[in-house]
């Protein structure tokens, strides 16, 4: 589930309000939290408490690796199962901050981004966790990017005047999202235009903020790449493609001028969904445009595009949509809501894993043989 964060301008996303409240709520009075101390330190730098029943805790995000399961999510948890969900453990994690994305490019190596500006890296599947970036760093970089930026007359350039604030600020940021095409070249996203690239596997990193069409320095919620194209979206209907691995990008122009949460897409098409149920599909890389009929005007915050070209929306309402039609329509696949969702993947069985704020939900496909 996206979080709703507050615009440059004071204004609160409406999808997903009060949803901090939420979370903070849902891990303080879960049962699987061990009655137990907390070490000193701060969020980003004391190492995550081991769960009694991680299955149910608050999950953000999942990710195949292609020889398991990972998932993340609230305290730094971050979960591993070899069995295709059938059961979870917990991996050593040396934050507690909570985590909103994880991606393995392969098997072994692996990187999950949250709050505070984290961004950790694994390399041996997700067994163990290094910090490769906090949100004090990356800071830095957008600033050092901004003061590199030619000067527009007597007056600090916007970026300029962000970067500065975005150091006083200290580390709050959170990133939203992270994509790595291979082991050296990945990209994270998050509030306020954070982006960064890395070209070394995340030994270095460098900040994009300053380049990107974003006036306002509006929030950057998810990442998808096909077709030797990456997207962006975010709030207020930004939306950006790179056709050179993230070394730029241009913002494509769309009908809905909400947020939108995610965005997936293969060689024949991109997918884009938000704010009350706004949802569009592109065949010619972002240039045009057409609206998806959803069944309820109800934000989507998770998407699904399977190797049998199948799509799969995931709604605020805890509804399974499916497209028929080719995408003319969809259909709800579930009698009863699942939990809050935050996420949605597709097991080795042809089933669907759900995260969500009440933890990991596995439900069938119908039609699936």
């Amino acid at each position: 589930m996206k979080i709703a964060l507050p615009s440059g301008r004071g204004r609160f996303v409406r999808a997903h309000a009060r949803i901090c409240c939420v979370l903070a709520l849902a891990v303080a009075l879960a049962p699987s939290a061990r009655l137990e101390a907390a070490p000193l330190g701060d969020a980003d730098t004391r190492p995550a408490l081991a769960v009694e029943a991680p299955a149910h805790a608050v999950i953000q995000a999942m990710q195949n690796t292609g020889s398991r399961l990972v998932a993340v999510g609230e305290r730094g948890l971050i979960l591993l199962s070899d069995d295709d969900a059938a059961s979870w453990r917990q991996a050593r994690v040396p934050v507690s901050a909570g985590l909103t994305a994880v991606r393995f490019p392969t098997p072994k190596q692996g990187w999950a981004v949250g709050h505070f500006g984290t961004v950790l890296h694994s390399s041996d599947g997700g067994e163990s966790w290094q910090v490769q970036l906090n949100g004090e760093q990356a800071a830095e970089l957008v600033l050092a990017e901004a003061e590199a930026q030619p000067a527009e007359g007597d007056q600090p350039s916007a970026a300029l005047v962000n970067a500065q604030r975005m150091v006083a600020d200290g580390p709050d940021k959170p990133f939203l999202d992270v994509y790595f095409s291979d082991e050296s070249n990945g990209l994270v996203v998050g509030a306020y235009n954070l982006i960064l690239a890395t070209r070394d596997g995340g030994k270095s990193w460098r900040s994009l903020s300053a380049s990107l069409d974003n006036p306002g320095a509006r929030h950057l919620y998810s990442i998808a790449a096909a077709g030797g194209s990456l997207y962006v979206v975010g709030e207020e209907g930004r939306v950006f493609r790179s056709d050179d691995n993230g070394a730029s990008f241009a913002r494509l122009q769309t009908p809905y001028q909400g947020s939108y949460f995610t965005v997936v897409a293969d060689a024949g098409q991109v997918v884009i969904a938000g704010l009350r149920g706004n949802a569009f599909r592109s065949s010619d890389r972002g240039q045009t445009w057409r609206r998806l009929e959803l069944p309820a005007q109800v934000s989507v915050v998770a998407s699904l595009l399977g190797a049998d070209g199948r799509l799969f929306l995931l709604n605020q309402a805890g509804q399974l949509l499916e497209s028929q039609a080719r995408g003319q329509r969809f259909a709800v696949l579930n009698a009863a809501s699942l939990p809050p969702p935050t996420a949605l993947l597709r097991k080795a069985d042809g089933g669907l894993l759900v995260s969500s704020l009440q933890g990991l939900v596995v439900t069938g496909v119908p039609g699936h043989n």
